[in-house]
């Protein structure tokens, strides 16, 4: 009898749980909302019984979604004083749940697509391939996506966090981003009608490259390096593992809106660099339970990044050892950050942006 072979995890995608340990992401999504609310109050209404299109790009699990999406069915029909037409297209790689998503947009009781003429669909493709047809869409949301790459260039030596890299590999990632960022904006350029909003909360860092989440990182490399050790993960498999992401400086975001081929399309409205509150140390901070910290911190990083790093695992492991293999590292991560729980303080930083289509 041939042995079972697990199915690979994919780069990007979120993990399971996402829905309940995405906190940090749905913080994010908190600040972008005023910046949503003036979009819809400088977009141009639909005309006659034209529909009103929206994109929401790298939807994950839903839950961050609703919240946004309703809000602009809200304040979409509040200007035009009728029930417009709606349809909310959400994207994700094809890798992502799909079903997941469906599940929490169609099964949640505050969800926006209860509302009537309001179309909740789905496509599964990279943001930083064509979605729409040209000037297609009225408005664009994405919240805490665009950091991850369209592919990773050169994994990082010796670690599995983009900002640890340096010299050539360091800077191979930046190119790649820039090329992304740069495909994003002329991708969402030719889809965006004229007067559309292009609203993006994306993971950044600060000026000097770090984003405040190395203490977090370094923990969990270490982790994979105890396994190692171990001979539990192989060395040729731990050199593969990168989570493929890079984190833009603000200054990174806005050059090519400054010079290039997008810099005379659209308009900056506004932009600013946030660094997130360590909601989760800040409850440790009260009551004291390290175990209860080290069980959410875990959870919070097996649901956004195992999968990109266990994506790395030789493609012959059954489904028995990749089980084992994210049991041993969640019991390792969850030992560190409970041994020493400061030195996971993460202050996740995002750049807020605002966009109109001239």
């Amino acid at each position: 009898m041939s042995r079972r072979v697990a199915p690979r995890p994919a780069e990007g995608a979120m993990g399971q749980g996402y829905a309940l340990h995405s906190g940090a992401q749905h913080h994010a999504a908190d600040y972008g909302m005023p910046l949503l609310h003036r979009a819809l109050e400088m977009v141009p209404l639909p005309e006659g019984d034209e529909v009103f299109r929206v994109a929401d790009l790298g939807v994950a699990a839903g839950t961050n979604s609703l919240e946004p999406m309703r809000a602009l069915v809200e304040d979409i029909r509040k200007r035009t004083s009728a029930v417009t037409p709606v349809v909310v297209v959400h994207t994700d790689i094809p890798a992502n749940d799909f079903n997941a998503m469906f599940s929490t947009v169609t099964g949640s009781p505050q969800s926006y697509a209860h509302e009537p003429e309001v179309f909740a669909c789905a496509e599964a493709r990279s943001f930083y391939e064509p979605l729409f047809p040209p000037a297609e869409l009225h408005v664009v949301w994405s919240a805490i996506a665009v950091h991850w790459l369209s592919r990773l260039p050169r994994a990082v030596p010796d670690h599995i966090f983009s900002s640890r890299a340096t010299g050539d590999v360091r800077e191979a990632l930046r190119a790649q981003s820039r090329r992304d960022w740069e495909t994003f904006l002329e991708l969402r350029a030719r889809e965006l009608r004229a007067g559309g909003q292009l609203v993006v909360l994306g993971g950044a860092s600060a000026d000097d490259g770090s984003s405040a989440a190395e203490g977090l990182m370094d923990a969990a490399d270490a982790v994979l390096g105890d396994l190692v050790r171990r001979k539990e993960i192989t060395p040729d498999e731990y050199a593969r593992m990168t989570v493929p992401t890079w984190n833009r400086t603000e200054e990174e975001f806005l050059a090519p809106l400054r010079t290039g081929p997008v810099s005379d399309v659209f308009r900056v409205e506004e932009h600013t660099l946030v660094a997130l509150p360590d909601d989760l140390l800040e409850r440790f901070e009260q009551s004291g339970d390290a175990q209860e910290f080290a069980d959410e911190v875990t959870a919070f990083f097996q649901a956004a990044f195992q999968p990109s790093l266990f994506s790395s695992l030789a493609p012959g492991r059954s489904d028995a050892e990749a089980d084992a293999l994210a049991a041993a590292f969640a019991t390792g991560l969850r030992d560190r950050v409970a041994a020493d729980p400061e030195a996971v303080e993460t202050h996740w930083h995002f750049v807020a942006l605002r966009l109109t289509r001239r």
